[in-house]
């Protein structure tokens, strides 16, 4: 297995970037009981940034920073204003049994990356190319070995512009 877990166009302006202590929240389920929040900041992997327009860069994160540490260099680097949404593909996966003081899961580093069979690194290469391209072409889509999907878990309120709020600023057509 390569990919442990992922997280599919995130936004970026709802993470504290400059908040001491950042995090980068994901979530599975939503009830009590079942709800997982992570900590993927420092989980190693790919990542991807998106303009408006679709697929602006791609890329790596093997350091101790961790894919959170990357997005974070290009919040002040030349691709700074480049970028608003991102999807990540982490090589670890949440822990089980690690916890931060307030129950959000630490991540694990596995040796998986190192240790897997050429078979799956192709199978699980196919499956993330497949989620970030989505290609019209392919009608079966390859799914990661056991990684799942996260959604994000914003650390502030966004912000919304309704048409109401916008309609005054037109101007009418002569």
């Amino acid at each position: 297995m390569l990919v442990g877990a992922y997280g599919m166009f995130w936004d970026r302006s709802l993470i504290d970037w400059n908040a001491h202590g950042w995090r980068m929240l994901g979530r599975q389920g939503m009830n009590a009981g079942t709800i997982k929040i992570a900590d993927f900041r420092k989980a190693r992997g790919v990542y991807v940034l998106y303009s408006d327009t679709g697929i602006y860069y791609i890329g790596l994160a093997s350091g101790g920073n961790g894919i959170g540490g990357r997005l974070r260099d290009h919040l002040s680097d030349g691709h700074a204003e480049r970028w608003s949404r991102f999807s990540w593909f982490a090589f670890d996966s949440p822990s089980e049994t690690e916890t931060y003081p307030d129950g959000v899961l630490r991540n694990d580093h596995w040796a998986g990356v190192e240790e897997a069979e050429d078979k799956v690194v192709i199978r699980e290469m196919e499956a993330l190319l497949l989620a970030v391209a989505s290609p019209p072409g392919n009608v079966q889509k390859t799914k990661f070995q056991e990684g799942s999907a996260w959604l994000q878990v914003a650390d502030r309120t966004p912000s919304v512009q309704t048409f109401a709020s916008l309609e005054h600023k037109l101007k009418p057509l002569a």
